[in-house]
This record gives C-alpha cells, structure tokens and sequence, in this order.
C-alpha cells in the first residue's frame, strides 16, 4: 500500500476523502527555503510574482543560473482531491527544455485560506529548492487519491487483486475515482463495525475494503 499520512478520512463517503495540502507540500517538497530577512518581509505583503525580480535575483546567486518563470496557476483551477487551494509557481533556468524533469528547480507556493479563491487571503509565500531531484519525480504534481483494495476475507488471495490496484493508483491513472467506480457493482459503503469501506469489484468472486492512499513521494 502507498503512502496514507497526508490523506484526510472521511467516513460520509469515500468520494469525500481528500489529500493535506499541507502535509502534501511537505512530503514532497521538504522544508522551504530560509530567505533573507529584507525577502520576508517583502514576501509578507505582496504576492510572489509581484517581487518576482528579486527572487530571480536570489535563483542566481544561489545557483550561478539565470531563472525564469515556467508555470504559474491556482490548483482551484483543475480537478484535484487536494483539501485547500494554492497558487504555484515554479522557476528553472532559463535553458531548460522541460521543467517537469529538470533538477534543481524552485517552487513557490502561497495557500488559500478557504471560500472563493479570487478574493480569500493566501498565505505568505514558501519557497522550496528541488535541487537533487525532479518534481516529476518528486510526487508533488500529483493531485489525486489513489485506492487499494484487501480482501475482506483473510481466505481469499490478496494476489487476485494486483491488477486493479494498479490500475486505481494515481500513478497509473489520471482519474483513479472513476476507475474505481467503473470497476464495481456499486459505490464503496461505511462499514461501520469494519471501520472501512466495503464493495464488491466487477471482476473479483469475493468482496473487499477499499482505501483511500496518498501520492507516491
């Protein structure tokens, strides 16, 4: 099974899981940058592309490269399973053919408070450094739950069941909820003396607990 630490459980419904924003940044990002003071200060009150040549200014004194924006975009703005909204925005050098898997890229990120995302606040911006990896690789795009499903019966072969879990990862699929709904008889159900959610897949003679699980990091 994958990673479940930055998953939020929900017991009113398996669609009503969602990923920890927070706990999500940090699995896959690590720790943010320690910015100069006069930067935070800065950063406090304005908007991260608002300040944008000084921390380009940064990016090449750190790095000896010249930087460049590369994505900018608020989550609100896709289909995702994340529990808030954020604006991010990446930089990489400004020689980079595909930012996705270059390394040493920096990740700006500034996190909605909640309500409607063009007028709620967001907080004051975190600036990370993949610097030893991609942030394809890093597991921070990705957005969505995944599932697993365990035989209810201990009897039964977990082995029978490899082939669906890998297709309700979200590694494998853009939109493992719906993989999963197309592969039962019917949506996941609380069972409460369980304490997990039962169904019964399509292509499987026994029935099952489903999980919610995290991105792979």
């Amino acid at each position: 099974m994958t990673n479940i630490e930055s998953v939020n459980f929900e017991t009113n419904g398996l669609d009503n899981c969602s990923i920890n924003l927070g706990q999500h940044v940090q699995n896959s990002l690590g720790a943010p940058l320690e910015l100069p003071d006069c930067l935070q200060s800065i950063l406090a009150d304005n908007w991260a592309n608002e300040v944008e040549d000084d921390l380009l200014a940064l990016f090449r004194l750190m790095t000896g490269a010249n930087y460049q924006q590369v994505w900018r975009d608020n989550t609100y703005n896709s289909e995702n399973d994340l529990d808030s909204f954020a604006v991010i925005t990446v930089y990489a050098d400004d020689s980079c053919p595909d930012w996705c898997w270059r390394r040493d890229v920096f990740v700006v990120v500034e996190i909605g408070s909640g309500g409607d995302p063009r007028y709620c606040s967001y907080s004051e911006a975190k600036i990370y450094r993949l610097e030893d990896e991609t942030i394809g690789d890093s597991g921070f795009l990705d957005w969505k739950l995944g599932y697993w499903l365990q035989p209810i019966s201990t009897r039964q072969d977990e082995s029978e069941l490899d082939s669906l879990n890998d297709r309700l990862s979200s590694c494998y699929s853009s939109y493992p909820w719906a993989e999963l709904i197309n592969s039962l008889y019917a949506e996941p159900v609380w069972s409460e003396r369980r304490k997990a959610y039962v169904c019964r897949p399509k292509d499987s003679r026994f029935p099952v607990t489903v999980f919610p699980v995290g991105p792979c990091y």
